[in-house]
């Protein structure tokens, strides 16, 4: 009897004995995995702090790139728009085949300001017709603007001043713009009725080149 007990007792502690290694193996196994893991976490979390990093030194240079740029960009718009200032357009000129263009303007040009034909040749650079010529198939009765290059600013300024008063003007339905690129006249067009508005109330507001200002302020289009 004695001896059954005896036997039974060392079944057991043998059983216990195994299921405590088999644990002990398995929190051994589950004690490396979690180190694993550990590593992976802390890799993941380093490889995280160098892509921030890296994020943030990219979006700096993404941010300075487009200050460059913009500045370039507001050079080149500033060169275009000093190019510009030498130029007049002339609207409403009929247009016929074979026209002498640059001659027919500086006839014109006689009735607006005191300076001979010759003085004129010499003065005005260069003159030509906007776009294609129209055609019977593609004419829409718009009249082509002609665009007039002078060779002496002084002499532009003084046509432009002159031209809002002249007769020429009146007799043959033409008239003498400042020569603004699609973009100027597009946010002269958005500003106008606030200019109209601030001279309403009594400021001081004027349209510039792609700009207002008003009161000494300046307002853009957006």
């Amino acid at each position: 009897m004695r001896g059954n007990i005896s036997t039974e007792k060392t079944y057991v502690g043998a059983a216990i004995l195994h299921a405590v290694r088999a644990l002990t193996e398995k929190v051994d196994e589950q004690t490396e995995l979690l180190k694993r893991l550990d590593k992976r976490i802390e890799a993941n979390a380093s490889a995280t702090k160098q892509n921030k990093q890296e994020i943030v030194l990219l979006t700096k240079k993404i941010e300075e790139l487009q200050r460059e740029n913009s500045k370039l960009k507001n050079a080149t718009e500033e060169q275009a728009r000093y190019k510009r200032r030498w130029n007049l357009r002339l609207t409403g000129l009929p247009e016929k085949e074979g026209e002498n263009t640059r001659e027919i303007v500086i006839r014109i040009l006689t009735r607006v300001v005191p300076l001979s034909v010759d003085r004129l040749r010499d003065t005005v650079d260069t003159v030509h017709r906007l776009g294609k010529p129209n055609t019977a198939a593609t004419s829409n009765n718009t009249l082509r603007a002609v665009i007039i290059q002078f060779g002496m600013r002084t002499v532009r300024d003084e046509v432009w001043k002159r031209s809002k008063d002249v007769r020429v003007c009146s007799e043959m339905h033409i008239r003498f713009k400042e020569d603004f690129s699609k973009e100027d006249q597009e946010a002269r067009s958005k500003l106008w009725p606030l200019v109209q508005e601030a001279r309403k109330k009594g400021r001081r507001a004027f349209l510039k080149e792609g700009y207002a200002l008003i009161d000494n302020r300046r307002v853009d289009p957006n």
